[in-house]
């Protein structure tokens, strides 16, 4: 494989999507600072990689099965268009797809190994959500619990997964804390699904966008902003977290310029920066969110 395809295969991945992974493995790993542990440089690089890489595949399973569903045209927004543009043949993205799934495979046992056997079911589960959230005969992204799935996983799941490899268990705290990201990584689809809401209904989709309606998905999105600085007040009230955790309350104008940019502007063209900024604003609450974590234990 030369060099521009290379460069083409690396694109079709939406590399631009990773920190979106990034920011719940550093979130969980920090958070577990407050408990007594010997941090593990290793496991924490070997799960990041892991996740990266089930990422990475989820995103070229998307490519092709919105290829195959009819769903992805030249002027698309927010696609790498490289089966569309015919860089990329879509067996060539199927078979990239099922190398990175075995690569994060081989990881998965590596830390299975280093902890336990349920550490490879939980991985197997996740794997196989990532496959079908546009594979199979009804993908996940084509219902109205696209959101919620892509919030369970990419955000509990994955944050529950980083604190145990650092604690070695899994209790209700992290499962709470998660809660911002979990909002917030749904919000990114529900992002996507209000842009593409007209091309989405054409072909067939039966996003939460298109039962709801425009108006109600932005509302939606809205309401789970403030929901999520809200949590951040309650955390901190309820010793869940520090005051450190007030610094997310930096990113309010970001998240207001988000819901008036929808509310403003109905054209996927017009919409699709606002959809970037969403994702921009989870990597970002995420991070701030993980800085808190790493701020309150060296404070103590």
């Amino acid at each position: 494989m030369n060099k521009s395809k290379l460069k083409e295969f690396f694109m079709c991945t939406r590399p631009h999507s990773y920190p979106a992974s990034i920011a719940p493995v550093l979130f969980g790993a920090t958070y577990a600072l407050g408990y007594e542990i010997k941090f593990s440089i290793l496991k924490f690089i070997l799960f990041l990689l892991a996740c990266l890489l089930i990422q990475a595949a989820t995103n070229l399973f998307n490519e092709y099965y919105d290829y195959k569903h009819g769903l992805d045209k030249i002027d698309s927004e927010g696609i790498s268009g490289s089966i569309v543009k015919g860089n990329l043949s879509p067996r060539e993205v199927m078979v990239g797809a099922l190398v990175l799934y075995a690569l994060a495979f081989i990881l998965g046992l590596i830390l299975t190994f280093m902890t336990s056997l349920y550490i490879l079911l939980v991985g197997l589960v996740c794997m196989l959500a990532g496959y079908f959230y546009t594979g199979g005969k009804y993908p996940i992204a084509y219902s109205p619990f696209g959101e919620v799935v892509s919030g369970f996983f990419m955000g509990t799941i994955i944050i529950s997964l980083s604190f145990y490899f650092q604690t070695g268990y899994v209790n209700a705290d992290i499962i709470v804390v998660s809660l911002p990201l979990f909002i917030m990584i749904g919000a990114i689809l529900l992002a996507n699904n209000i842009r593409d809401l007209d091309n989405d209904k054409e072909s067939g989709r039966r996003t939460y966008a298109i039962l709801v309606g425009r108006n109600n998905a932005i509302k939606t999105m809205e309401i789970s902003f403030i929901v999520v600085y809200l949590l951040n007040v309650l955390f901190i009230v309820t010793k869940y977290a520090s005051w450190w955790n007030l610094l997310v309350f930096v990113t309010i104008p970001l998240a207001i310029k988000i819901i008036k940019g929808f509310s403003a502007n109905n054209h996927k063209t017009t919409m699709a920066p606002f959809m970037v900024l969403t994702a921009k604003l989870t990597i970002f609450v995420g991070f701030i969110m993980s800085l808190a974590n790493i701020l309150k234990y060296l404070m103590n």
